[in-house]
């Protein structure tokens, strides 16, 4: 090897090194101001010691790709819940660190095309999706191509009189989704955006990728919350390596805002923590404001709701769906029952914080923080430029 050619391998691995870190110096910075914004809900005088937060950090950043944590963030956990911990997972560290060494990100994409569930872990739980536009291709339910697609699809609307339509790929936040109704001329009209309904149209819309769906109906318990989304409970779901065992860590419910179509806290929805018993917690919004009654009945308070029903059989549907996602250690699944009873998967995450669990006053992976953390140090670095 030449000497120029030797400056150029050690250029090439200093910038890369120096990429890598300026990437994860982002992710710290990122988290560490958007918690600045969130922390001005909270008192000023809540503050916490800096001993405290000396051995927050020593516990976090020790063994981490992160250089910093957010001691906003610390005290948005502690004093918005009112339960001080050293446990409570820095959002930073997770993406930097946990989140590449639990979880495959190569494999992520393979695992998340939506309306391909039934097919990937052999579940009628689903929606029915009974049209997917993927990479210029439609499909019919059972994933046949189809050489007609427009006419297939207006054939298969005259049994359906509200659908719902997503991205196959990236619908964080409720992106992107539309729900449409038909009248009684038997006319599609969007009821969330200004789209007309129409196969050429989806595809000028969503470009490459989107799936055709029913819209679920919700169990009446559910509905309470709002009556236009279909209100869905996020499992956290990990599979531990002492045993490979699939461990129900928390369930969120998460309810639409009035009058919307989608569920998610970032499109101004709420969510509850609902403990062991079944029984909710008080909700927060996405500016931590607390409710503690139904959005539309004052008088509806959610610690006399009861318990919620049908959680543990999206307990057992989401452990059954972990444990088909060999190369991911940790995974969120959107669930709930349906009208009927029936748990019905939504959607499936590949890469979420659950920082909202930690609002509650309940570190994220609880008992098994220590576990967590002794795993990672023995793992093998990820280098995030790979994937």
């Amino acid at each position: 090897m030449n000497k120029r050619t030797q400056v150029i391998n050690y250029g090439y691995k200093a910038l890369r090194t120096a990429a890598k870190k300026l990437y994860y110096l982002r992710f710290d910075l990122q988290y560490k101001e958007a918690f600045e914004k969130k922390r001005l809900n909270i008192a000023e005088g809540c503050r916490l010691d800096n001993q405290f937060f000396k051995e927050y950090k020593k516990k976090w950043l020790s063994w981490s790709e992160s250089v910093i944590v957010s001691r906003k963030e610390l005290e948005c956990y502690c004093f918005f819940s009112g339960v001080k911990s050293i446990d409570y997972m820095p959002a930073s560290v997770y993406f930097t660190t946990i989140d590449p060494i639990l979880n495959d990100k190569q494999m992520a994409w393979g695992y998340s095309e939506k309306g391909n569930y039934s097919k990937l872990f052999g579940i009628d739980n689903e929606p029915v999706s009974f049209f997917r536009y993927t990479n210029g291709l439609s499909y019919d339910f059972g994933g046949n191509v189809l050489s007609s697609p427009e006419e297939f699809l207006n054939e298969k609307l005259k049994s359906y009189s509200r659908i719902l339509i997503k991205p196959i790929m990236d619908s964080w936040g409720g992106r992107n989704i539309l729900v449409f109704e038909k009248d009684k001329n038997d006319r599609w009209g969007c009821v969330n955006e200004e789209v007309e309904f129409s196969f050429r149209n989806l595809v000028r819309y969503y470009k490459k990728n989107f799936v055709v769906q029913e819209f679920l109906k919700q169990h009446p318990f559910y509905a309470r919350f709002n009556p236009s989304s279909f209100n869905t409970v996020r499992m956290y779901v990990y599979r531990s390596p002492l045993d490979e065992k699939p461990y129900v860590l928390h369930s969120v419910l998460k309810a639409g805002k009035p009058n919307s179509v989608v569920d998610n806290l970032k499109a101004g929805g709420m969510a509850f923590y609902i403990m062991p018993s079944g029984k909710l917690h008080n909700g927060i919004t996405m500016d931590l404001e607390k409710v503690n009654h139904l959005p539309d009945d004052p008088g509806a308070l959610i610690q006399d709701l009861g318990s919620a029903p049908g959680i543990e059989d999206m307990k057992e549907l989401s452990r059954s769906i972990a444990l088909k996602l060999p190369f991911h250690r940790l995974v969120s699944l959107d669930i709930n029952i349906d009208i009927d009873g029936k748990p019905r998967l939504v959607e499936l995450n590949l890469s979420e914080s659950g920082n909202v669990v930690q609002l509650f006053g309940y570190p994220f992976f609880g008992k098994f923080t220590d576990e967590i953390i002794e795993f990672c140090k023995k793992q093998k670095k990820i280098d995030f430029l790979r994937v």
